[in-house]
């Protein structure tokens, strides 16, 4: 008896193509033919004798991945095969059902294995993989399960609009119960817009036995874009951890410009729970990767948007958590390091039924949600461990142990609710960050194609401010550093450099704009002087210009010493303070002579000395003041807010530009203004910063769009000032 092969592959002897059997002529059909007579005359001869081959239960596990692609296409498609009363069935088809209904549907292939299946019978303890059914599928341990996600919910879901489905993701709706966490995903990935060839369950099935090879299960390799990430297990049983690696070489076969990926795998790991067989867990990965909708994004497949995502990450923590971010300053070496970790802590070190809640809503809102989530962690992390010893001396490693162990501190629902209630930026500002941040980096050579980086060039992304070679007269390296850890990540690559210094220039503003026009963002510093004034006999007329501007000339002070009978010289009493100006000087220009305001909404000013404050734009703590406008709207620029270059073709449109706004009046972005007689940082009810001409006199107050108190002293005299620009350690 020659052997033949009665495997799952639908174009095996014994199965049959499509067009020779529904033909019913031909040599190859009459192999077929003979072949499948053989097949049943041996089966029939086992049955006697009481023996199974291993080939029957292999075809009858091959037979129910076949019919639950069937069901779940009904489960998706109700159209497809309808039943008399108008309503899909979801239970399991017996395989006659399922040849009957392939066969008039011409899926001749499926309607040839079912049949001679149906003829062997079920082999003993093969139970079919199902969605439906009480338990998990083939893949899933059960007993871990259990003890994770408890399937209690609800069975259906109604919902179609987005808004209502958006508030039961949040909600987590589908949360508990498993199987219409199962139908809900399938539905979501099926709307996702994808290119016009994208990979499907039958690709796999075709290039799975290629590309795995002879290897084992076990010692299966990852592809290389997943940077060494661990598979999670997140409750999968060994068959299940060899499918997610199967998967993965599958999707590396299929998807070549994938250079960097670690998110992937748990992702992978995620979307078998909630699949049928490998091949539909395949064809949900391929649709999230090929998504092309340019609005819609959702996994990072370069290390090019690996690392602005970081960035931008980082940019985020700057401006919602700032106590999180100065605890990550003052505990880490590089805090760029730390945020560039911030996607393990989502997929991979987040427990399995955490995950799954974020996915949930990642899947209906898209990537904003996780970054969301990234900063709720990292707020309870502060919460938690503020004031306590850090468990090591890597404040890397103590995060990810606090997410694995989230559980302790903070629920699902409540790590959600912190998420949502961070009133963070636009998707499209969110957007325009990301592409200057890539920007920033592709200036310094790292390319989509880059699917790494060696630590020799990851020097330059920390806070580059060495004392060998920093000197300023105003600040100290620390104070320096504690600037640059305020500055938006794609410039805290660089390292400072000195544009202007009164005591080597001079004290002239148009001086002060000459040296800084041409550079941008531009950092501006200023001491003041102010001299204790003695409480002895005073001459009213030596003080008056003290008590009008709140100091004392060095000429008045000498006077009130000597009238007084006092000889020591009177104390020294320092004041540091400044502004992070995001734009150009060059832009005053354009206001024809006049002062006119500039500038974004990066833009804010600050106090080191006597005690250290930052005041950001004010439309960032209070986003209530405005709501963002249609892109269509933002191409006409307020005569107030002009794009930060003549040619548009040449930078990007700046991130938190004015005219993305709806602002209530011009006053809450005033940002900074220049003219021959005095330069002004912030308006609106008052001046953030207003210095004279001469750069001999400056006043500071509240002020509407940073929502500042003074920085100093009302009125000062100015002792030096200082203008720094961000210089790339490459050209240097």
């Amino acid at each position: 008896m020659p052997r033949t092969r009665c495997g799952g592959d639908p174009r095996a002897p014994g199965v049959g193509s499509g067009s020779a059997c529904s033909a019913g002529a031909g040599p190859r059909a009459r192999v077929r033919r003979r072949a499948r007579a053989q097949t049943r005359g041996e089966l029939r001869r086992q049955r006697r004798s009481g023996r199974r081959c291993s080939r029957c239960k292999r075809n009858w596990s091959d037979l129910v991945i076949y019919q639950n692609s069937l069901k779940q296409t009904l489960v998706t498609s109700p159209d497809t095969f309808p039943t008399p009363s108008g309503k899909v069935s979801l239970r399991v088809w017996e395989c006659k059902q399922v040849s009957k209904e392939a066969s008039k549907k011409g899926l001749e292939d499926l309607a040839a294995l079912c049949a001679l299946l149906a003829a062997q019978g079920r082999p003993a303890g093969c139970v079919p993989c199902t969605m439906d059914s009480p338990g998990y599928n083939c893949f899933v341990d059960k007993d871990k399960m259990d003890a994770a996600i408890q399937d209690l919910g609800p069975k259906e879901l109604s919902c179609t609009e987005l808004q209502e489905l958006k508030q039961l993701a949040r909600q987590g709706y589908w949360a508990r119960s498993y199987a219409l966490r199962g139908k809900v995903y399938q539905r979501l990935i099926r709307d996702i817009p994808c290119r016009t060839v994208t990979p499907d369950a039958s690709v796999y099935s075709d290039i799975v036995s290629k590309i795995v090879g002879k290897h084992s299960s076990s010692s299966l390799p990852l592809p290389e874009f997943v940077d060494n990430t661990q598979v999670p297990s997140y409750c999968l049983n060994t068959r299940g951890e060899s499918a997610v690696r199967k998967i993965l070489l599958c999707i590396a076969n299929q998807f070549p410009d994938i250079s960097f990926c670690p998110a992937l795998p748990s992702v992978v790991a995620l979307l078998l729970h909630y699949s049928i067989d490998e091949a539909e867990c395949f064809e949900k990965a391929c649709r999230i990767l090929a998504c092309n909708d340019p609005s819609k994004k959702l996994i990072d497949q370069s290390f090019l948007a690996f690392e602005s995502s970081c960035m931008t990450f980082g940019d985020l923590v700057n401006k919602y958590c700032q106590a999180a971010h100065k605890l990550m300053v003052a505990v880490s070496e590089d805090v760029l390091q730390v945020y560039a970790d911030w996607q393990r802590w989502l997929f991979g070190e987040l427990p399995l039924n955490y995950f799954a809640r974020v996915f949930d809503v990642f899947l209906v809102e898209g990537y904003k949600v996780l970054y969301r989530v990234a900063l709720a962690i990292l707020k309870f992390f502060h919460k938690v461990r503020a004031g306590q010893p850090l468990e090591s001396d890597n404040v890397k490693q103590d995060i990810r142990t606090f997410v694995k162990d989230i559980a302790k501190t903070v629920s699902p629902e409540k790590l959600l609710e912190k998420a949502f209630a961070i009133r963070l930026f636009s998707r499209k500002e969110i957007q325009l960050l990301q592409m200057a941040n890539e920007k920033a980096l592709k200036q310094k050579g790292i390319t989509v194609k880059q699917k790494s980086v060696s630590l020799s060039k990851r020097q330059f992304v920390h806070l580059a401010v060495h004392a060998e070679n920093f000197h300023s007269e105003i600040v100290s390296v620390k104070e320096m550093r504690d600037i640059w850890s305020w500055v938006p990540e794609r410039f805290a690559l660089c390292q400072p450099l000195l544009l202007f210094s009164s005591l080597q220039h001079g004290y002239s503003l148009t001086r002060f704009y000459f040296q800084c026009e041409g550079h941008e963002p531009t950092l501006l510093l200023i001491k003041t002087t102010q001299k204790e004034v003695r409480k002895a006999q005073r001459e009213p007329g030596v003080l008056a210009y003290a008590e009008l501007w709140g100091v004392c000339s060095p000429a008045a002070s000498t006077q009130a010493s000597c009238a007084s009978g006092h000889s020591a010289k009177p104390a020294l009493h320092r004041e540091v303070c400044g502004a992070y100006l995001s734009t150009d000087w060059s832009e005053r220009n354009k206001f024809g002579g006049k002062l006119g305001f500039f500038g974004t909404g990066e833009c804010f000013v600050f106090r080191l000395q006597p005690e250290v404050q930052r005041y950001e734009w004010v439309v960032i703590k209070h986003p209530e003041l405005t709501k963002p406008v249609s892109l269509e709207t933002t191409t006409a620029a307020s005569p107030h807010c002009h794009s930060m270059s003549s040619d548009p073709a040449d930078r990007l449109s700046p991130f938190l530009a004015a005219r993305h706004f709806n602002l209530p009046s011009k006053t809450e972005s005033m940002f900074m203004a220049g003219g021959n007689d005095c330069l002004i940082v912030g308006g609106g009810g008052g001046q953030a910063l207003y210095i004279d001409g001469d750069l001999n006199r400056g006043r500071t107050g509240h002020c509407d769009t940073f929502n500042n108190q003074p920085l100093c002293s009302e009125n000062f005299l100015i002792a030096a000032v200082e203008a720094w620009a961000f210089q790339d350690p490459d050209t240097q």
